[in-house]
C-alpha cells in the first residue's frame, strides 16, 4: 500500500470516529447565564456578608429585571453569623463571605459544593461623625484617652480585620508598642456586623469607627469624616463566594455565581468601592 493511500486511510477512520462519538455522546449541560433575554426563572436563596449590601443589592435588581420570573432573596449578616445558620441547617444557594476563614469553616462542615472562588477585595478605613467632636485628626488619636470607639466583634471577619490592622500599628515606631491596647481600651460598643458600626458613627453615639471603605457609600458619606490607613498598616480584605451543597438549583446558582464575576457583576462591585478581583 503507498504511503498516499495509508494517510488517506487514516484521515477516513478519524473522521468516522468523531462522528460516531458526536452522536453518542450525550449533549454538555451547560450553566444558564443571567444576562439580559435569557428569560430564566425561580428562586435563589444567597447568603452575603453585610458589607456587600448595597453591591448585591444592585446585582438583585439588574438581574431580576432581565428575568421577570427570577426572585432573589437576600440575607445579610456577618459571615460568622451566616455561616453558622448554614451549619444549623438554614438553607441557602450561594454563600458569599467577607473573608476565607468563614468560607474554609464552611467547606470544613461540608456545605459547599465546589471550590470557593475571590470575587473582591476590601480595605480599611477610619470614620468619625462628620463635625468630629472628639477632634481626632491622626490615627494615633484613636488611642488617646476619653475616645469613644465602635468597632465590630473580633468573632466577624471586620473585627478581626481591625485587630490585625492595631497589630501592625503597634509593630511601628510612630504608634508604640502598647498602641493596640490603648485603642482598645477606647471601645465603647462592640457590634455584630460592620454596618452597626457605620450607624452608630453616624447617629453620634461614637467618635470614631473602623469599616470598609466600601461602607462610606454616597448615602453615608454626607454624615461622615475619614481617616485613611496607609498600605503598609492597611488589611486587604478578601472575599470569597461559593455554590451550597443543598442548593435547590445549583444551574441557577452557579449562573449567580458567574454573574458576580462578570465584567458587569465586578463594574458594580467597583462602583460600590470594592476592589475588583484579578482575572
Amino acid at each position: 500500500m503507498s504511503k498516499t493511500m495509508l494517510v488517506l486511510l487514516l484521515a477516513v477512520a478519524l473522521l468516522a470516529g468523531v462522528a460516531c462519538t458526536s452522536k453518542g455522546e450525550a449533549p454538555v449541560e451547560q450553566t444558564p447565564t443571567l444576562g439580559a433575554g435569557t428569560a430564566l426563572s425561580g428562586g435563589l436563596t444567597v447568603f452575603a456578608a453585610a458589607s456587600l449590601t448595597g453591591a448585591f443589592e444592585e446585582m438583585k435588581t439588574s438581574i431580576e429585571t432581565s428575568n421577570p420570573g427570577l426572585s432573589i432573596t437576600l440575607n445579610f449578616a456577618s459571615s460568622t453569623q451566616l455561616r453558622a445558620q448554614l451549619e444549623q441547617g438554614a438553607r441557602a444557594d450561594v454563600f458569599a463571605s467577607a473573608d476565607e476563614k468563614q468560607m474554609d469553616l464552611a467547606r470544613e462542615a461540608g456545605l459547599l459544593a465546589g471550590e470557593p472562588v475571590v470575587f473582591a477585595h476590601n480595605r480599611l478605613v477610619v470614620i468619625l461623625p462628620r463635625d468630629n467632636p472628639a477632634s481626632i485628626e491622626t490615627l494615633q488619636d484613636l488611642s488617646r484617652p476619653g475616645v469613644k470607639l465602635d468597632v465590630a466583634s473580633e468573632t466577624a471577619p471586620i473585627g478581626a480585620y481591625t485587630r490585625q490592622f492595631l497589630q501592625r500599628a503597634s509593630a511601628a515606631p510612630a504608634f508604640g508598642a502598647d498602641f493596640e491596647q490603648r485603642v482598645l481600651a477606647n471601645v465603647v460598643s462592640e457590634e455584630e456586623n460592620v454596618k452597626q458600626v457605620v450607624a452608630k458613627v453616624r447617629l453620634g453615639e461614637a467618635d470614631a469607627g473602623i469599616c470598609y471603605v466600601s461602607d462610606v457609600t454616597p448615602e453615608a458619606a454626607p454624615d461622615l469624616a475619614t481617616i485613611d490607613i496607609p498600605d503598609e498598616l492597611n488589611q486587604n480584605a478578601t472575599y470569597p463566594i461559593a455554590v451550597l451543597k443543598h442548593a435547590g438549583d445549583p444551574g441557577l446558582a452557579r449562573a449567580f455565581l458567574d454573574y458576580v464575576l462578570s465584567p458587569e457583576g465586578q463594574a458594580i462591585l467597583q462602583a460600590q468601592g470594592f476592589i475588583p478581583a484579578a482575572p
